[in-house]
């Protein structure tokens, strides 16, 4: 076994993290103890690719790059998004932060899941990778092959830091004690949305004990996968203004929305912009997408970790109150059935 005493014991635990500012803006902050400086927002990539609106490479990179003129440094992805091409464009860029994760279970998996990344991005270092939506200190068990190759792959070189993604509190709380484990990216927003074994208070806590433990902290669906559109401006200051965390990740599908999100998260907003986003986000709602030819197999069911999709009479139905608009559903239909719109 691969063990480290990053994120054990030791005078760090009381150690405030780095963080760096540009006048009046916070720009970027240390994430955890992995050395690692990130913005203040994580621009994700799921948004962008197939799985929801399926940009081209070209509109993609053409909002990468003014994430960079923002300052973004911090870029989070996939294997499973099928992002990879839109982050390509990133390779020769310095001081960019990707983290990607894979659902590999054996050390034969993830080496070839952290091959693809590095081939398909371009980059001999993948600085964060990690095993993708574990649900508690069981699941994290049965990955056990998988996370000690990447604590090797670090040791190596190859990455920098290991990390686990999930809407779990309990796997937030057994990462914690993962001396394996640098980084956490969990699932919070304002009203607890999407949390599948607790309350928002519960993540809290279990979000503050990671902290303590000095793992590094990104925060995933500070929207609520779109449900609190109608509350841009209050749900992404919620996350923001969240103490036990280090960036929040939003993905964007145009220069607006990743305008605003940088705004809140990093800099100054005005009243008249607040408005202007609750205009727009009143008048374009996002919502699941089930096609007439839908033929009920299933996969999206089983894929599905909000439970959010029941087989009805040979169609897939969707609970909006469950859907976390994530589009993970649409990535395994093979009739290409389902969209994010």
């Amino acid at each position: 076994m691969i063990s480290s005493a990053r994120g054990m014991g030791g005078s760090f635990l009381r150690r405030a993290p780095l963080r760096i500012w540009a006048g009046d803006d916070l720009i970027y902050t240390s994430l955890g103890q992995t050395g690692l400086n990130v913005s203040a927002m994580c621009m994700g990539s799921l948004v962008m690719g197939p799985a929801q609106y399926n940009l081209s490479i070209e509109e993609g990179n053409s909002l990468i790059q003014r994430a960079l003129d923002w300052g973004v440094n911090f870029f989070d992805t996939s294997e499973f998004y099928g992002a990879y091409p839109y982050l390509r464009c990133l390779s020769q860029k310095k001081n960019i932060i990707i983290s990607s994760r894979s659902y590999a279970v054996s050390e034969s998996q993830m080496k070839r899941s952290l091959e693809v990344a590095r081939s398909e991005l371009n980059r001999d270092r993948i600085e964060i990778f990690g095993l993708h939506e574990q649900e508690s200190g069981l699941t994290l068990k049965g990955h056990r092959e998988a996370l000690e190759y990447l604590a090797e792959s670090r040791e190596k070189g190859i990455i920098d830091a290991v990390s686990v993604s999930t809407h779990y509190v309990s796997c937030v709380r057994s990462a914690a004690m993962l001396p394996e484990i640098d980084v956490i990216f969990a699932i919070l927003n304002m009203q607890g949305l999407g949390i599948a074994d607790g309350s928002r208070e519960d993540m809290e806590e279990a979000l503050a004990f990671a902290r303590y433990m000095g793992k590094g902290i990104y925060l995933m669906k500070a929207l609520g996968g779109g449900h609190l559109y109608r509350q841009p401006f209050e749900a992404l200051s919620y996350a923001r203004d969240f103490p036990h965390k280090d960036s929040v990740c939003v993905g964007v599908k145009n220069e607006y929305e990743l305008e605003f999100a940088c705004k809140v998260l990093c800099s100054e907003i005005s009243t008249e912009e607040i408005a202007e986003a609750y205009s727009i986000s009143r008048s374009t709602p996002k919502r699941l997408v089930v096609e007439g030819w839908c033929e009920g197999c299933g996969k999206c069911a089983d894929k599905c970790g909000f439970s959010a999709i029941t087989i009805v009479n040979g169609k897939a139905t969707i609970d909006e109150s469950r859907c976390m608009l994530c589009g993970y559903c649409a990535r395994v239909c093979p009739n290409f059935c389902l969209k994010v719109v």
